[in-house]
């Protein structure tokens, strides 16, 4: 399967079948689940199956969730 482009996540009929604010959600998730180890921006575009790009996109338009030289933090911690 190819990469999550950020016009399937902005499509409602694309592939994704979900938008780029709920890629946000969903990393937000993830990165409270690592059990505090530090997770980067690169690791979560491989795990979402997308770009670092597109994880950086989502995480700049989302709540809770920052990244800085590319470690993903969530706010507050």
């Amino acid at each position: 399967m190819e990469l999550f482009t950020l016009e399937m996540f902005e499509n409602e009929d694309a592939e994704a079948g979900i938008f780029i604010s709920d890629l946000g959600r969903a990393l937000v998730t993830w990165t409270a689940m690592q059990n505090c180890r530090e997770v980067t921006v690169t690791e979560a575009a491989k795990v979402f199956n997308t770009t670092p790009e597109i994880v950086r996109t989502a995480i700049d338009g989302a709540s809770w969730i920052t990244y800085s030289d590319e470690v993903i933090e969530l706010d507050g911690e």
